[in-house]
């Protein structure tokens, strides 16, 4: 064994990874739990662009080797970069725990507790780091956005401000500067957005550097109403963005198709026969296409006194997955059924152990809004009949300009062609369209242009669907001091949020190919 993997480190060195990987795969097969492996199988895998398959190999590998630094650095760097914080908070933890005054991985660490939504205890560690370098922009920056998700955005707006000035370069500051600086002057940024259009006319930048320049510059001119200018630059972006990864229509469509076939009415009575999970939850899920009202639903929610917001939670996915062979492969209409109940009780197990390792005294509902969701809302209807299912809709030209207008993180795949954006929403529509066929009285309609125009009326209806009588906070949502952390942090802090109504209409020549996918219906199955 020590001669092969001598020789698959050599090859390893050389950059002959293929060839590395396969021995260290191939010794990892007798000694499946070995640490020094297992890295090197994870750095291979980072290095070949599949570093989410690298996390669970870096995983074993610090659990055997917790004093190597460098390897746990790297981890909670790849972790953090893919935004799996829930790796990267526990891994820099480590770190934090042996090197307490190492201040850079303290602000490091930071970042990842907001982006794993633990603001509050985000703030109380930035607010000790800010002691110890009151001029660190990044610490700044870190209070800023703490406080931007807990409802302080005035507050977030003066430190973005301060650590802009501190460093003026900084494109995460920037952003943030201009997401929370309606109304007020900018004059540092109309000093660094032309600095940045330099750059971008100059080249020579990383592809990574010109797509997050662009879309700052893009959310610049648009906030002045330079509409023109703006989709310049927001097309240049997503161009960039695009062109970083592979993604083909057709597959998603052949999920789509598994997810449908699997849906019979023998299933539905198979799950109908299922004995009830009981755990004294109550979900209300808040699902749709991004960017169709699913925070201002929740926000509107998580106001009554009964109602506790659990944000996106990818929990569901994650049960879903691990019985998805069983789900989309399977023959047998028992077996499928008996996967789907498994992966459900074990969802609403892991959300009621979250909260009660956070909370004393649990919700009697709780809100999921991971709009992704609404892939598995027929399932959802089926094995959870009192769950309560909100369907976000929004005019589809609306939401899909404002799915093209944001950076996404992590991996979405559809959003920066036009066209593959329309094909994306018209297989959602039709795939949603099948659902709510099929459990009609179950999944409620929560139309964004709806509540715009009529949101007393709306949100009543909205409540009673819940099974929730009217409180005067819900009317007064944007009073909630929840902590927000989707693009719309900046909007639900607002009362009532028109100016996204007929974003589109200004560009109406430019969004053309979109209109047309959507008008034609093309990309359904």
């Amino acid at each position: 064994m020590q001669q092969e993997f001598v020789r698959a480190s050599q090859l390893h060195q050389q950059g002959k990874l293929v060839e590395a990987e396969n021995i260290y795969r191939s010794l990892l097969d007798n000694d499946k739990e070995n640490p020094q492996l297992n890295a090197r199988l994870a750095s291979v895998l980072v290095q070949t662009k599949r570093a989410t398959q690298s996390l669970s190999h870096f995983s074993i590998a610090i659990d055997g080797l917790p004093d190597e630094d460098a390897l746990i650095q790297h981890a909670a760097d790849v972790a953090a970069k893919l935004g799996e914080n829930v790796y990267a908070s526990k891994w820099m933890g480590l770190l934090l725990q042996r090197h307490p005054n190492n201040l850079a991985l303290a602000g490091q660490y930071v970042g990842v507790l907001i982006a794993n939504h633990q603001e509050q205890e985000a703030l109380t560690l930035v607010n000790e780091l800010i002691k110890k370098q009151p001029q660190n922009p990044q610490f700044l920056n870190f209070k800023g956005m703490a406080l931007s998700r807990l409802g302080e955005g005035d507050k977030a707006y003066k430190f973005f401000e301060k650590a802009l000035r501190l460093n003026p370069g900084q494109i995460g500051i920037v952003r943030n500067l201009i997401i929370h600086g309606k109304g007020k002057k900018k004059p540092l940024l109309d000093e660094i957005i032309p600095q940045y259009e330099q750059k971008l006319r100059q080249g020579g930048l990383p592809a990574d550097a010109k797509m997050n320049l662009a879309y700052v510059v893009s959310m610049h001119y648009d906030k002045k109403g330079d509409k023109s200018m703006s989709f310049e630059y927001l097309k240049q972006g997503n161009d960039l963005n695009r062109s970083g990864y592979q993604y083909a229509h057709t597959q998603t469509q052949s999920m789509f198709a598994m997810l449908q076939k699997a849906m019979t009415p023998e299933l539905i009575e198979a799950l109908a026969n299922k004995p009830k999970i009981e755990d004294g939850a109550a979900p209300i899920f808040i699902l749709g296409m991004p960017r169709s009202g699913t925070t201002l639903i929740e926000q509107i929610l998580s106001s009554h006194s009964k109602v506790g917001a659990e944000g996106e939670l990818k929990t569901l996915s994650e049960c879903f997955s691990k019985h998805n062979d069983r789900i989309m492969q399977s023959d047998s209409v028992d077996e499928i059924a008996t996967a789907l109940h498994a992966a459900f009780a074990e969802y609403l197990g892991q959300v009621r152990a979250m909260q009660s390792q956070r909370d004393e005294l649990l919700p009697v509902y709780f809100t999921d809004k991971m709009p992704y969701n609404y892939m598995m809302s027929a399932f959802i209807a089926a094995v959870l009949p009192e769950a309560k299912i909100i369907h976000c809709t929004r005019n589809a030209s609306e939401t899909c300009f404002s799915i093209y207008k944001q950076n996404f993180s992590g991996n979405h795949g559809y959003t920066n062609d036009l066209r593959e954006l329309g094909m994306y929403y018209n297989l959602y529509k039709q795939h949603m369209e099948l659902s709510t066929s099929l459990f009609p009285k179950r999944i409620y309609e929560a139309n964004y242009e709806n509540m715009i125009a009529n949101s007393e009326q709306e949100i009543a209806r909205l409540l009673e669907y819940c099974g929730l009588e009217m409180e005067t906070d819900c009317l007064m949502f944007h009073k909630n001091k929840r902590a927000v952390r989707t693009a719309s942090v900046a909007q639900v802090r607002q009362p009532i949020y028109k100016d996204a109504v007929k974003a589109s209409k200004p560009f109406e020549e430019q969004l053309k190919p979109l209109n047309e996918v959507l008008e034609s219906g093309e990309g359904r199955l």
